[in-house]
């Protein structure tokens, strides 16, 4: 009785056809519920909990890669112009990172390839700003 005054009182459309779908779902298990045995149980949760967690793990690393490549041109341009205006010139800078169980980005190491002999004045450059990050200077044509 009350699947049919839904049906009636329902707009017409496709909203109606859903409407008599999950009506008629229900229907079959309050029919069916009864002539199961006691530890039947339907939860949704059973159907889609790991198929979140795929969907999760997989928007998870598409985030981290997104955040690691973004951070990367954005901290490699920003050193790159440091190096410039200070006038060390060099042939590469190689940084590397990860995000940390706190989402936060780790800058780990920087690597630079300096075509002069500035070791020193590198180093003091990048770890006036990121101080506990490794320095690498290769200096010289690594050619």
């Amino acid at each position: 009785m009350i699947s049919t005054i839904i049906e009636i009182a329902a707009p017409e459309g496709s909203l109606k056809k859903q409407l008599d779908i999950t009506i008629g779902l229900v229907l079959v298990m309050v029919v069916i519920t009864p002539f199961m045995d006691s530890k039947f149980k339907f939860r949704l949760s059973d159907f889609t909990s790991s198929y979140d967690k795929q969907i999760y793990n997989d928007i998870k690393n598409y985030e981290n890669t997104y955040i690691l490549e973004t951070a990367d041109k954005e901290i490699t341009s920003y050193f790159e112009r440091k190096l410039d205006q200070n006038g060390i010139k060099f042939k590469n800078l190689i940084i590397t990172m990860n995000v940390n169980e706190y989402n936060q980005i780790e800058i780990t190491k920087v690597q630079v390839d300096s075509q002069q002999q500035n070791k020193d004045r590198i180093t003091e450059l990048i770890k006036n700003e990121l101080p506990q990050t490794e320095v690498l200077v290769i200096e010289g044509d690594s050619s």
